[in-house]
């Protein structure tokens, strides 16, 4: 490739969005992070995102504060804190409870940077000159 001249030329597969289309993409993402599947009942499809914690109750549109949800529980829900309504349902059970947990600390996201066998892939900056 040689040496860039431009900033531009150092550019890899960057996206420039819409706030529209990076809403769209931001809500997609946390969707098929769950396969698609609601994160309560799973057994609907997701056609909504639920905060954990109400934006009634401080909650903010953080990732880690929005769940895919279908329809029904997430009027279900309302709302309520969604561990005490989680509780309350036919569905629950500890394996989704855990999940959720887990979404919440981000534990997915820490661990796959914590994993050594991972390959580093970023791209470093020489301090001096480097001969091609």
């Amino acid at each position: 490739m040689g040496i860039a001249e431009d900033w531009a030329e150092l550019m890899f597969s960057l996206d420039c969005l819409s706030k529209g289309s990076a809403k769209r993409k931001f809500r997609r993402s946390i969707k098929y992070g769950w396969g698609g599947l609601c994160a309560y009942c799973r057994s609907n499809r997701a056609t909504t995102l639920d905060h954990l914690k109400p934006k009634s109750r401080g909650g903010s549109s953080l990732r880690s504060n929005l769940i895919p949800a279908c329809q029904a529980c997430n009027h279900s829900k309302g709302s309520q804190h969604w561990l005490e309504w989680f509780q309350d349902q036919s569905f629950f059970n500890e394996t989704a409870k855990e999940l959720i947990d887990e979404w919440v600390t981000n534990k997915r996201f820490i661990e796959e940077e914590l994993d050594d066998e991972r390959p580093n892939n970023r791209t470093t900056i020489c301090p001096k000159p480097c001969a091609v």
